[in-house]
């Protein structure tokens, strides 16, 4: 089959044809918590304790009892102070308050904590004026209890649910090794960025790119380098990349590069799903399987690759690491009018701005030409337009997906 004759796949299409071929990784690691931001955690968590492990004050005040709230104003002899940590050993008896501050244990009898604010001190005593709408308790098990499940396998930790597993007393997790990605460039014209260039030679500057963007999505990026243009050059990269998790190439997969891409990918045993699909930019785009290794081709252009990455090699990365991944799309008003669409669904770069009622606006970038860097810079999110659309409004609401 050549790449002319294969199916052309929408881009739902090509997302369930990559998420279905790839196999998610089972090796997992065992490592502290403050390693564990942005891993996939292997099983679900309950709780080692009850937080709070006993009634606490949630504010700075004076506990007083029920027995002690009779006629306004309250005069309470101040027995001791409690200081956050601080066990009580004593309860409170009638006519006594006592100190306690933000996360003080409450001694037994308290019926509710009395804000400072409201207390007059004089001496070892106190006067009550009032006892405020709360009772500014924070009752055992409030938060959560011991044995209660609080962390699902397979999620995502951020900050706040390490911090939930630091207050469950976990010091270490179980958590999904990383996926190792190996990436290659393919080019004659390439040179690695930061050489001495010829006019005929352009740095590899999407190389660089799409390894940073592995690493913010939770994998290890591999870099094999840049190939020539020929099939061994290609292939003997390409089997450098077999022994890891995924493949990513980075141009060759356009029509004129079919013949070489194919015979090298042919002669490792890698079965090719499409080579092109139904978007812009981003139409020479390439997926395929060797074994267990998946292949994703993107486009050489630069903004065509990162734009495939956002949508195809993003959620790659994350099932590989058993997340299920939602894309986030949501709606915001156009700031312009847009044009009928053509056939292929359209990515447009753009960036959010404000009008004069401080409302969000998805604002399109002027130049929407594939191989601009320096307007792929400027956005930060990208406008979906589906094949045929309409003209679309000014005002109107688009969706758009946030890029950063």
């Amino acid at each position: 089959m050549n790449g002319q004759e294969m199916k052309i796949n929408s881009v739902k299409e090509a997302k369930k044809i990559i998420l279905d071929s790839i196999k998610p990784i089972t090796k997992t690691e065992i490592i502290n918590l403050d390693k564990c931001i942005n891993r996939i955690l292997k099983n679900t968590l309950s709780s080692k304790r009850t937080q709070p492990s006993f009634d606490t004050s949630s504010m700075d005040g004076y506990a007083i009892s029920k027995k002690n709230i009779k006629k306004f104003p309250l005069r309470l002899k101040v027995k001791d102070e409690i200081k956050a940590g601080d066990i009580p050993k004593f309860s409170l008896k009638p006519g006594y308050a006592i100190r306690v501050f933000t996360g003080s244990f409450l001694p037994k009898g308290t019926e509710r904590v009395v804000l400072q604010e409201y207390c007059k001190k004089d001496n070892n005593e106190i006067l009550i004026n009032k006892l405020g709408t709360d009772k500014y308790i924070r009752k055992q098990g409030e938060d959560f209890f011991k044995g209660e499940s609080l962390l699902t396998n397979a999620c995502l930790l951020d900050a706040n649910k390490i911090a939930l597993a630091g207050a469950m007393n976990f010091k270490k997790l179980e958590v999904y090794k990383k996926p190792k990605i190996a990436v290659l460039a393919n080019g004659n014209e390439l040179s690695e960025p930061g050489e001495r260039l010829s006019l005929f030679k352009q740095p590899a500057s999407t190389k660089p790119a799409i390894m940073m963007l592995i690493k913010e999505w939770g994998g290890v990026p591999i870099d094999l380098g840049i190939a020539k243009d020929t099939v061994k050059s290609l292939k003997a990269k390409l089997k450098k990349g077999l022994k890891f998790d995924m493949i990513i190439t980075i141009g060759g997969a356009s029509v004129g590069d079919y013949d070489l891409v194919q015979k090298s990918l042919n002669e490792l045993n890698f079965k090719l799903n499409f080579w092109k699909i139904n978007m812009r930019p981003g139409k020479p785009l390439m997926f395929g399987q060797s074994g267990s290794t998946p292949i994703l081709g993107l486009p050489g252009n630069p903004v065509s690759s990162i734009v495939c990455s956002h949508l195809f090699l993003k959620q790659s990365i994350y099932k590989l690491q058993n997340y299920h991944f939602e894309e986030n799309i949501n709606k915001l008003k156009l700031s312009k009018n847009l044009p009928p669409n053509g056939d292929r669904e359209h990515y447009i770069r753009g960036y959010i701005s404000k009008n004069s009622k401080n409302e969000l606006l998805a604002t399109p970038i002027n130049n929407q030409d594939s191989a601009s860097l320096s307007s792929l810079s400027k956005a930060n999110i990208l406008i979906i337009r589906k094949p045929k659309e309409k003209k679309a409004k000014k005002n109107s609401y688009a969706n758009i997906i946030n890029l950063k």
